[in-house]
């Protein structure tokens, strides 16, 4: 199903919401959930044109909050960009659509406590994350990452988001790293030779203690290898390559 704006004869009511809505148009968007609240609408697509040519992994995943003004004639349309599922929800949530009413049909499951927690965090983070940088999976199993700034950190500020899914296990795991600046980060994607640093606050959190207890005690999978790196379609470098430093 094709994402679908519902704008019937509505203009633009400023020049990005129409600029957002042509660009769409031009898109090969895939409609994954939906929620109508009144005059607004909210939307979570895939891009079906994002894996395509060389380049790097640009987000396949695009958020829209649209607003209807009847007796304007007009709409406002806002977009974003994401890796994963749960920073898409973590957007829509704080323009007021449930996160729960973003739920993916087919979607892969959590394998673990640990990152349904994590997922929540995110869910609940408000502006505390300023976006650095992300890629998005290109291949099952695969990897996305969202590179962020915590507001929240009193030390290692910069976290990683890794999500890594598995179609064939009908699974994904959600990880975060703590690294001091994005160099740091960076540094540790491209070589892989040491463990995902953990926050620092999982020293104190018992609940987190726990579970990683739990999961020393079952068979972790490997690490995969960084994704091939290839392009994105027009949707992804003009709609949603998103601004560095925005509150995601």
């Amino acid at each position: 199903m094709s994402a679908d704006f519902d704008l019937g004869g509505l203009s633009p009511a400023d020049d990005r919401s129409g600029l957002l809505r042509d660009i769409a148009a031009q898109s090969d968007l895939d409609l994954l959930a939906r929620h109508d609240a009144g005059n607004r609408s909210y939307l979570l697509a895939f891009d079906n044109g994002a894996a395509w040519g060389p380049g790097r992994n640009l987000p396949d995943l695009f958020t829209f909050d649209v607003r209807h003004d009847q007796a304007q004639d007009t709409f406002a349309l806002d977009a974003s960009a994401h890796a994963n599922v749960a920073f898409a929800q973590k957007w829509l949530a704080e323009r007021g659509c449930p996160p729960e009413a973003m739920t993916v049909d087919g979607d892969l499951v959590g394998a673990d406590e640990l990152t349904y927690r994590i997922e929540d965090q995110i869910h609940r983070a408000g502006e505390r994350y300023e976006l650095i940088d992300l890629a998005a999976a290109r291949e099952s199993p695969g990897e996305a990452w969202t590179m962020v700034t915590d507001r929240n950190a009193t030390e290692l500020p910069v976290r990683l988001f890794i999500e890594h899914s598995d179609a064939e296990q009908n699974t994904y795991t959600i990880r975060e790293g703590a690294f001091p600046d994005r160099t740091g980060a960076e540094a540790w994607l491209a070589e892989r030779n040491t463990p995902l640093p953990e926050p620092p606050e999982y020293r104190n959190d018992a609940d987190a203690l726990r579970t990683r207890a739990a999961l020393a005690r079952s068979a972790a999978p490997a690490t995969p290898g960084v994704a091939e790196i290839v392009a994105a379609a027009p949707a992804a470098a003009a709609l949603a390559q998103p601004d560095r430093g925005q509150s995601l």
